[in-house]
């Protein structure tokens, strides 16, 4: 999970970001979520969760802090370990599963700005 935190941090970093501590965002329901990385461009909040395996229940789980919060959240599988239906909700959730992989090529990829979001 220490890699990917990493991977994650430069590549935020990279692409303008600055990160939120504590990674805590109040949802409009008044509830705190916490994210295991979470990054600001000024007007969005970018936030990752990280799972060991990704289930539909964490892919729900990430969804229901997304749209409380409003914030773009990616979901990080450092085994890929990742089921069919969690892929399938993830899609239909507008949400990104991303694999150590990937996080560099998501980041080179998705430019970050206030003009242009990532959902």
């Amino acid at each position: 999970m220490e890699y990917e935190k990493l991977l994650i941090g430069v590549g935020a970093t990279r692409a303008g970001l600055k990160p939120v501590l504590p990674r805590v965002l109040r949802g409009v329901s008044g509830v705190e979520h916490r994210f295991n990385m979470l990054f600001t461009d000024g007007a969005r909040q970018y936030a990752f969760d990280i799972y060991e395996s990704i289930r539909d229940f964490e892919v729900v789980k990430s969804y229901l802090k997304k749209f409380d919060t409003g914030a773009s959240v990616f979901l990080v599988c450092p085994t890929e370990n990742v089921s069919w239906e969690a892929r399938s909700l993830a899609v239909g959730y507008d949400m990104k599963i991303l694999s150590p992989e990937s996080i560099p090529v998501f980041f080179a990829l998705e430019p970050m700005s206030p003009q242009r979001s990532l959902d």
